[in-house]
């Protein structure tokens, strides 16, 4: 019996390298099932619309695929629209460890927002290899002038319902960027942000917004595990805290919910939290 790679339906990929900052990453987009389906067409493909909302999925080559089959049978039952998903990830070549530590230490370059030195020889001693981190702003800038138009000249996407994904790193990745551009995104789906990189940046960068911002126009879904709290562990305590001065200082345009899920740890609870959040961000 031969054995064929397994692809996800419905599935392409595109790879890119981004103008602003030269690296090339890998671009799934996983359409609706229903994207092509003709006038008439039975449940569930009854009611389609013109346009679709965008879930975008930072560490795309872990995410993408399990947001996606989420996403779609969850819509089957009429609650929640069904919606193009674009996982932002990294080239893989056939050796499954390899891929995993290209993905795994690329995205230090790509999701911080500022150069944090002992994570740079923490993560260069363990992977035997550069590891360079704080480029959050270039990885942005690639997001917003380059993925989203490609996106949305490319598909029936609805630049009213984007939606951004993200976990740990992602987490922290996808509040810079609220911070950096209010209103790209329309939604956040924000898991276990990493909020005490770069000695707490996250709260430096949102107290600086807050004194020259008044509207802070996006939905916030912001989860972390009951377990994510420890001697050396404080992303529960940590999520909470920011969570409170978001919803304190009365931004236009802001809401926020949040969610610990119990008994869970900071890999377990990546999973819970996307369904509840994707939940969230597509209730019809």
């Amino acid at each position: 019996m031969t054995a064929e790679p397994v692809t996800l339906l419905g599935s392409e990929q595109h790879l890119m390298t981004s103008r602003q900052n030269g690296r090339t990453y890998r671009i799934t987009v996983s359409l609706p099932l229903g994207y092509d389906a003709p006038a008439g067409e039975d449940w569930p493909f009854h009611s389609t619309p013109e346009k679709w909302p965008v879930v975008y999925v930072l560490d795309g080559n872990w995410y993408s695929g399990l947001v996606t089959e989420i996403i779609r049978p969850m819509a089957w039952c009429g609650s929640t629209t069904d919606a193009i998903v674009v996982g932002i990830g990294y080239p893989e070549g056939d050796d499954p460890i390899e891929s995993f530590r290209v993905s795994f230490t690329r995205r230090d370059h790509d999701l911080t927002p500022v150069r944090d030195d002992a994570v740079t020889r923490s993560m260069e001693q363990a992977h035997k290899r550069p590891v360079p981190n704080g480029d959050a702003g270039g990885f942005h800038k690639f997001i917003e002038d380059e993925l989203i138009p490609f996106v949305e000249r490319s598909y029936r996407a609805d630049p009213s319902n984007r939606i951004l994904l993200g976990h740990s790193y992602g987490g922290l990745f996808a509040l810079f960027g609220m911070l950096e551009t209010p209103g790209l995104f329309q939604t956040l789906i924000v898991g276990s942000p990493t909020l005490s990189y770069g000695e707490r940046y996250a709260f430096r960068q949102e107290e600086a917004f807050a004194e020259t911002h008044r509207a802070l126009p996006v939905r916030v879904f912001l989860f972390v595990g009951e377990l994510e709290e420890s001697m050396d562990d404080q992303t529960m305590t940590d999520t909470l805290r920011l969570a409170a001065i978001l919803q304190g200082r009365g931004y236009e345009g802001f809401s926020l919910v949040k969610h610990i899920f119990p008994d869970q740890n900071h890999c377990e609870v990546a999973a819970a939290g996307f369904q509840a959040g994707l939940k969230f961000a597509l209730r019809r």
